[in-house]
């Protein structure tokens, strides 16, 4: 059996068949994917500009160009002009922010406040790795990836109550930990 070709298919989106275009994207939008990339766009441009390829098909779906039968050819120089005009408008914009004058210099008012944070968040660090991990994974589940405790516990395999006193051990000794001064000079204090 052959290969249908992409005129043929494309004959079934312009009638209206939803499934059509999900062939032609299938088909070809890797290739239009590669060809962005090399062109020297990071990554996530050139997921951006696939998108606005297709788009752009889509759009232009009564006026497409086949060549043998092949929609590819079409979407190459499609997205050569995507890039250029992607290329111009970052461009444009550059040029715009290097117009506007510098932002006033506003001081930092967590600074003011860093040493003491430091300080901290290098106790409560400690105070974390001395954690059971059970008890580690469980805080990072409630606290971090905000699951209710009851969430988090049967996610753990725990009882309801069993991570609720987990996690009030785990809070009670961290506030110790930040509580507590190290000792410093050798042992004089």
């Amino acid at each position: 059996m052959t290969e249908e070709s992409d005129d043929a298919i494309w004959r079934r989106v312009v009638s209206g068949e939803d499934r059509a275009y999900a062939e032609i994207w299938d088909r070809h939008r890797d290739r239009v994917f590669r060809h962005l990339a090399s062109r020297v766009i990071s990554s996530a441009d050139a997921e951006d500009l696939t998108a606005v390829v297709f788009l752009e098909l889509w759009r232009r779906r009564a006026m497409v160009r086949f060549v043998d039968g092949s929609l590819l050819p079409w979407l190459i120089v499609t997205a050569q002009n995507v890039a250029r005009n992607a290329g111009r408008a970052q461009r444009r914009y550059r040029r715009l922010l290097a117009l506007l004058p510098p932002p006033p210099a506003v001081p930092d008012h967590a600074e003011r406040y860093a040493d003491q944070n430091d300080e901290r968040t290098a106790k409560l660090r400690a105070g974390l790795a001395d954690a059971k991990p059970a008890d580690a994974q469980l805080l990072a589940l409630t606290v971090i990836e905000g699951f209710t405790v009851s969430q988090a516990a049967t996610a753990l395999g725990l009882t309801e109550s069993a991570a609720k006193m987990r996690l009030s051990r785990l809070r009670a000794d961290l506030r110790s930990s930040l509580e507590t001064r190290p000792i410093l000079d050798g042992g004089s204090s």
